[in-house]
């Protein structure tokens, strides 16, 4: 993730606030999905996901616009509820390119996921709704803020780690027991398996981009040699030929961190600043707190 892509190193966004401020892309999901689900026209079976559709007549678009179909307003309403409590905290560590690239990438996985359990079960159904994308976000949220409390049907407080564990381990044995269920297990088991992969390996678009596997990781950067006065003996001295009094000093090198690394270590800060505080840092990483926010002034001043 691009440091310039954090909320406290954009400046000041401009336009409406509701689509320029926290979490625009969060918001813009569940708009979207509260949309289709007031349009008639928008919810018909083209859209659905169906494993024979999918495999046998290539309609992977399926894959995709499945999980931008509810079944009724509770299944749309507890959807996006669970997606704005974490995904708008997502959003503003990962930044919204990555969360977007986060979110799709996890729709379209635990759709194909869900497919490819139908047909070996070969129950043959319909499959609509964004929880396995949800559950890759969830996942990914436990991992960072494991012990961060949830209150479990607003009343119980649980830790993360263990709501995701409830959750994830009545799926699969549902899904083992062969228990006829309208909720899609496959879906949810395959998002929250992307979403420990995803997180596990950084999949980040920043992180894949073209640009940053051809970078060099390390650049050293040598300053211009200054002249230095040598040492000289005390008391008063003369010499037809005095040696020179200056030398050049070229011992003198500085590492720069390069942008990515300054990403990935800037990243592994903010998350320990998240679990720990500001005091658990060490030296070296205020010192790239400190650099992040030099090469973001910097970069501001450089605007016209």
């Amino acid at each position: 993730m691009g440091i310039y892509d954090r909320e406290y190193y954009r400046g000041e966004t401009r336009g409406s606030a509701w689509i320029t401020g926290l979490a625009p892309a969060c918001k813009a999901i569940i708009a979207i999905n509260v949309i289709v689900f007031f349009i008639p026209s928008l919810r018909n079976a083209e859209l659905a996901a169906s494993s024979h559709a999918i495999f046998q007549q290539g309609k992977i678009w399926q894959l995709l616009t499945a999980t931008f179909l509810h079944a009724d307003q509770w299944h749309l309403l507890w959807n996006m509820l669970f997606l704005w409590i974490v995904g708008r905290e997502m959003e503003s560590l990962y930044g919204t390119r990555d969360f977007v690239g986060l979110y799709l990438s996890a729709a379209v996985v635990s759709t194909l996921g869900w497919a490819v359990v139908d047909v070996m079960l070969q129950q043959h159904g319909l499959m609509i709704g964004a929880s396995g994308a949800i559950m890759a976000v969830v996942l990914v949220y436990a991992m960072y803020y494991p012990h961060r409390e949830f209150l479990l049907f607003f009343v119980l407080p649980v830790q993360m780690w263990l709501m995701v564990a409830i959750f994830l381990g009545k799926d699969l044995l549902d899904l083992l027991s062969g228990t006829p269920s309208n909720i899609a297990m496959a879906s949810h088991l395959t998002g929250a398996a992307y979403g420990y992969l995803f997180k596990q390996f950084d999949l980040r678009v920043s992180r894949l981009s073209w640009k940053r596997m051809t970078r060099p990781k390390l650049r050293i950067v040598s300053p211009d040699p200054r002249e230095v006065p040598t040492s000289r003996n005390a008391g008063p001295t003369w010499s037809a030929n005095p040696p020179s009094t200056y030398r050049h000093n070229t011992s003198s090198t500085t590492a720069v961190i390069a942008e990515e690394q300054l990403d990935a270590r800037l990243d592994e800060v903010l998350a320990k600043i998240a679990r720990e505080g500001r005091s658990g840092l060490t030296e070296e990483e205020n010192r790239v707190l400190q650099e992040a926010s030099q090469r973001a002034r910097n970069r501001r001043s450089d605007r016209p």
